[in-house]
């Protein structure tokens, strides 16, 4: 597993990041201290 942090000040950047990694496979994990989400399954809520 590979891990980058990256910042996203704004739900706008989220829904960004969101579309763009639908584009790949793997597993992506949006954390807010203690929170961890998957980020595609965020996607499926719209």
């Amino acid at each position: 597993m590979r891990e980058i942090g990256i910042m996203l000040s704004s739900i706008e950047d989220v829904k960004h990041f969101v579309q763009t990694i639908t584009m790949f496979d793997g597993e992506f994990e949006l954390v807010s201290g203690k929170y961890i989400v998957d980020a595609k399954y965020i996607e499926n809520l719209r």
